[in-house]
């Protein structure tokens, strides 16, 4: 099984991304955030510093592409090739933002599957020309489930690297559970393809990785990107599943018992700990003033304060907080206080999420 980062705008960018691999260097591929071709110049200086190879070293990275345009893809795609040596590129079919819908981009592109078809044959026949390959991040469709069949025949008509299926359609957004009985209609055609398939959604412990395995079985690949934020070792632990620690508490949910001890449970909290301070550290060098970089650390402890026990009250005070000091002392004192989660279902995660 192959274990992937999934891109998320804003939050996993290269400091985030080098950081996360220093401290937990387990998965195979990081998706670099989606970069939306302009007509003038070819990268912002912010998209700019996410591609440079010297800010991915040692990290498998792949950049992301948005548009509905061959030419614009293709532009974007050989400049990244040539400039910056990648050799695998991803389009972007999966984005739920009203925006980027409205445009007839991300998973709005979806609704316009006759054009994506001649995008994709433009796109397919000029990469060839300088040795790229193309993979799909993809939803289910626009609107309804009963898209996806359509969508599937036309992916199944090029040569694809690899297919990332979202199971859900554009106006779920990221609510409801994802609409598996979709996916096996992915998994029927492409679990055997040369096109590798890849399980994208909802993927927040091994009880949810151990239920989908048994699912689909010849799975090669996960994507994440919401569990591997509260969680920043879910790829370990979803390697080790079958050391012994997973059974059945009542016969039907799988459960983890993530740590062997208490001393294991607490060094896990250090290195949480640590990795935060070191992002900190490397946004205060390349941001300006600090309520840049609050802002940052807030939007990352959203998320990372959820794989702790009753993070409620603390994260009001790292939700509240006005300087990097009394962030930090918040922080410090979740981690200190508080244990990491143990052994938790699907539905536990989804009562721990804090709006």
């Amino acid at each position: 099984m192959n274990y992937y980062f999934a891109p998320m705008e804003g939050i996993t960018g290269y400091i985030y991304r080098r950081v996360h691999y220093a401290f937990y260097p387990g998965l195979d591929r990081y998706y670099i955030p989606f970069i939306v071709p302009k007509e003038k110049k070819c990268l912002s200086a912010k998209e700019r510093e996410d591609v440079l190879p010297e800010h991915n070293c040692g990290i498998n990275a792949i950049p992301q592409i948005m548009t509905n345009k061959a030419e614009e893809f293709l532009r974007m795609a050989k400049f990244l090739c040539q400039e910056y040596g990648y050799t695998k590129i991803n389009l972007n079919l999966g984005c739920p933002s009203k925006t980027v819908v409205s445009k007839k981009r991300g998973s709005g592109f979806l609704s316009v599957p006759d054009q994506l078809r001649e995008f994709l044959e433009e796109v397919c026949n000029g990469l060839a020309a300088f040795g790229a390959e193309l993979s799909v991040k993809t939803r289910i469709g626009k609107d309804k489930p009963d898209e996806f069949l359509n969508l599937l025949d036309i992916f199944a008509q090029f040569p694809l690297s690899e297919l990332i299926v979202h199971p859900r359609v554009q106006s779920d957004y990221y609510e409801h559970d994802p609409r598996k009985e979709a996916f096996v209609q992915a998994y029927q055609i492409f679990a055997d393809a040369d096109c590798q398939l890849c399980y994208n959604g909802d993927l927040f412990c091994v009880s949810d990785y151990v239920k989908l395995c048994a699912q689909f079985p010849n799975l090669k690949a996960v994507m994440m990107g919401r569990g591997l934020l509260k969680n920043p070792m879910l790829a370990d632990e979803l390697k080790v599943r079958g050391n012994g620690g997973c059974d059945m508490q009542d016969g039907q949910t799988p459960y983890f018992k993530r740590f062997q001890s208490d001393a294991a449970e607490e060094d896990e909290r250090k290195r949480r700990y640590a990795m935060y301070r070191q992002i900190q550290k490397e946004y205060s060098v390349v941001l300006s003033g600090d309520k840049n970089v609050l802002f940052k650390m807030k939007e990352l402890w959203f998320y990372m304060c959820q794989d702790f026990t009753e993070p409620q009250r603390y994260w009001k005070k790292i939700k509240k907080a006005q300087s990097l000091s009394d962030f930090d002392t918040a922080v410090l004192a979740l981690c200190t206080e508080q244990r990491l989660l143990d052994g938790m279902s699907n539905e536990a995660w989804a009562g721990s999420c804090m709006g």
